[in-house]
C-alpha cells in the first residue's frame, strides 16, 4: 500500500532522497538489502533515525554507489547483508539523491528504502550472512567526512 509520507520527524534531504518519500506499509514479509562498509555498519548507526536499506541487491561496489550514491556519506559499499521485514513494518520507499559527487557513468540512482530504528530494532531480521561486493572499483578508498554535512552513515 503507498500513501504520501506525512512528517515523520526526520528531514528525508537528510537521509539521501530525492523527494519525499512514500509511506508503504509491509502486508507480507518482503527481502531487503543492506548495502555497507566503512562509516555505515551492518544494521545502522543507533544515533540516525533509521537505516537505508533497497528492494535489489547490487553484486559490485560501482553497482552499489551507482545505485544509492553513498561514497559520500562514508558507506565504502564493501558489503550486503539481507534482511526480511515482515508484516505490519513501514517502509520510507523513494529515489536516492544522486549525491553531491555524483558520477554519471555509475547509471541512473535506484530505489532506496528508509527503515526508522524502532522498526529496524522490531520487525526486520536479519537473512542470512553478509557477502563481499566484488571490489570492480580498484581499491577506492572512500574518506568518511569529505562533505562536511554528512558524516555520519545512516
Amino acid at each position: 500500500m503507498h500513501t504520501p509520507a506525512p512528517n515523520p520527524g526526520w528531514d528525508w534531504k537528510s537521509e539521501g532522497f530525492m523527494e519525499a518519500p512514500a509511506v508503504v506499509l509491509v502486508a507480507r514479509p518482503l527481502t531487503l538489502y543492506r548495502v555497507w562498509g566503512g562509516t555505515a555498519s551492518e544494521t545502522g548507526n543507533p544515533a540516525r533515525p533509521g537505516v537505508c536499506l533497497s528492494f535489489q541487491q547490487p553484486k559490485t561496489r560501482k553497482e552499489a554507489e551507482g545505485l544509492f550514491s553513498v561514497f559520500e556519506w562514508g558507506n565504502a559499499c564493501r558489503h550486503v547483508t539481507p534482511f526480511q521485514a515482515m508484516a505490519g513494518a513501514t517502509l520510507f520507499v523513494g529515489k536516492a539523491h544522486p549525491g553531491d559527487f555524483f558520477d554519471a557513468g555509475l547509471g541512473k540512482p535506484g530505489s532506496q528504502v528508509f527503515v526508522e530504528m524502532k522498526t529496524m530494532r522490531t520487525l526486520v531480521r536479519k537473512m542470512g550472512p553478509a557477502i563481499a561486493l566484488i571490489d570492480d572499483l580498484k581499491g577506492f578508498t572512500v574518506v568518511p567526512g569529505r562533505d562536511p554535512g554528512r558524516r555520519f552513515s545512516s
